[in-house]
């Protein structure tokens, strides 16, 4: 079928007009159920560098966004510390030596092989989150070696997972019935300081809407804010235990 060249335009208004102007966010997770019962308090956390990840997604292929993404990447790590911090607790960089006598390039060895080992369980936690009950996910006693972990219940690890729609792939996507919206997930996993067994999963996803712009790479606040905080809550970091 051939479309007049008017025609064109007033469906893609019409799409635009239909599509909501603000951000929408889904946030679940999944706890160890000693977490769940306060058994296991979270108080203290070694922060792992946070990695994000956004790709732009156009007609003719995608590509990556390495500079927007390593900011966006301290945008997040920004936001999770802000948001740990303002429940009470305690926080201290992985690749900081503190008191202990390692070199920064060992220190950088050791986070390196933690965050290789996280990167292979998380594709698991993916796959079956519901599995953190079971106790299935471990990131070995390694993670003992990294000086923070000693005054640390928690390992913490954000990441973050994006695509960024052009204008033009974003009219194909309403012509043709497919993805019209930009989105980015933030992922945030704590592990057990002392043994590396995973203990809590969330995913938070923000998708914008044509009309609202990739406003996640700069007001992380905006975009996840909120969620954050009530799944904080829900993982009962920095709560007293029995609360």
């Amino acid at each position: 079928m051939k479309l007049n060249h008017w025609l064109f335009p007033a469906i893609l208004l019409s799409a635009i007009c239909a599509l909501p102007a603000r951000a929408a966010t889904a946030s679940w997770s999944y706890e160890h159920p000693k977490v769940k019962s306060g058994e296991f308090v979270i108080h203290s956390a070694c922060m792992i560098p946070a990695e994000g990840k956004l790709t732009r997604q156009g007609v003719k292929g995608n590509e990556g966004m390495a500079k927007q993404s390593d900011d966006w990447s301290t945008n997040l790590q920004n936001l999770v510390e802000a948001h740990l911090k303002s429940t009470g607790v305690s926080l201290m960089p992985a690749v900081s030596a503190g008191e202990s006598s390692a070199s920064d390039d060992e220190l950088r060895q050791v986070v390196l092989q933690i965050q290789q080992k996280y990167d292979e369980v998380a594709a698991q936690l993916n796959r079956k989150p519901k599995d953190i009950g079971k106790s299935r996910y471990t990131l070995g006693d390694q993670v003992a070696l990294l000086p923070c972990a000693a005054k640390s219940d928690v390992l913490v690890f954000v990441e973050g997972e994006g695509q960024v729609l052009t204008g033009g792939k974003k009219a194909m996507g309403m012509l043709f019935g497919g993805a019209a919206n930009s989105d980015a997930t933030l992922i945030l996993t704590m592990a057990d300081a002392k043994t590396g067994e995973i203990l809590t999963f969330a995913r938070l996803v923000n998708v914008t809407g044509i009309t609202g712009g990739e406003k996640f790479m700069d007001d992380t606040e905006k975009a996840y804010g909120k969620a954050l905080d009530k799944q904080l809550s829900k993982m009962k970091v920095g709560q007293s235990p029995g609360k």
